[in-house]
């Protein structure tokens, strides 16, 4: 029997994004909380969970491959004397005291290693908020991650540190659908999604064809805090800062890992880098100080 979340006030949800906290995933996928579906104002959902496919990046989620030995993302572990292997090596993160309304979500996660016990806390927020132009919206996740009391420091790692070359993934990771089209890919590193993986841009925009309309989802991390972009664009799309592109990210208790995601969600096709700032200037987050000036 799965694990379920710790009882609380009753949820009130964005009208546009569902939260789902019931752990439901099968133990090898790295059961954890996710948004899922996400949808723009007309409707269109811009995440995907659990297709046949690439099944252990579900939604929007925070996930990591390797920390302290326990795979958070689910699926395989690359090794590197044999590559990727399925290990029972797989965490889940336990959703405590979340509270719900249409304006935002916050709670505490727990990250269970692969033998149970408690490896880190997380404090988690997500925000949403209305956008002044039409057919669009905006949120932003946030999260603090500690060790957990009797653990002196995390060791967050992926695939690429371990020499699968471009395999950077972790962090806070979103999985699109896959449009009609191929996706249209923006950012400060320029066009296309070879451009976009492993720069330091401080935006990125994905456009999609779904259900005959176009729809883009425009992404800006922390001005301060920017990390190398993992873009996937083959076999499945799906973007998020990497927390250990090329070297371990060490957390303890007086450097805790910080992690925030900016996201504007629009109907309609962004195929400026002009049009996406323009977009992600209407953000309340994003305003405080541009990701960037690129016109």
């Amino acid at each position: 029997m799965q694990p379920a979340e710790a009882p609380g006030p009753p949820r009130r949800e964005h009208p546009h994004a569902a939260h789902n906290t019931a752990l439901q995933q099968p133990a090898n996928l790295a059961p954890r909380p996710y948004l899922h579906p996400v949808r723009s104002v007309a409707g269109a959902v811009v995440t995907d969970a659990e297709p046949a496919d690439h099944r252990p990046r579900p939604g929007l989620s925070i996930a990591f491959s390797d920390v302290n030995g326990t795979n958070f993302w689910g699926g395989s572990t690359y090794t590197a004397g044999n590559g990727p292997m399925l290990l029972a090596n797989h965490g889940r993160q336990l959703p405590q005291a979340w509270q719900s309304t249409p304006e935002e979500a916050s709670g505490s996660v727990s990250w269970l290693s692969k033998d149970g016990g408690e490896l880190a806390v997380e404090q988690r927020r997500i925000r949403y908020f209305p956008h002044t132009g039409p057919g669009t919206w905006g949120l932003s996740l946030s999260s603090v991650i500690v060790p957990a009391a009797g653990v002196q420091r995390l060791e967050v790692t992926s695939s690429a540190v371990k020499g699968r070359k471009g395999a950077g993934y972790g962090g806070i990771f979103w999985r699109f659908p896959y449009g009609s089209s191929e996706p249209l890919v923006l950012s400060s590193a320029g066009s296309g999604a070879d451009a976009a993986h492993g720069s330091l841009s401080p935006w990125l925009s994905i456009g999609m064809v779904i259900d005959g309309g176009p729809v883009s989802v425009v992404l800006a991390q922390e001005p301060g805090q920017l990390l190398p972009w993992f873009i996937r664009a083959e076999g499945y799309l799906g973007a998020g800062p990497a927390v250990a592109w090329a070297e371990p990210a060490v957390v303890d208790h007086s450097n805790p890992l910080k992690l925030s995601l900016h996201a504007v969600i629009h109907d309609g096709q962004v195929s400026t880098a002009a049009h996406a700032l323009g977009l992600l200037s209407q953000h309340p987050l994003v305003s405080r100080s541009s990701p960037d000036r690129t016109s």
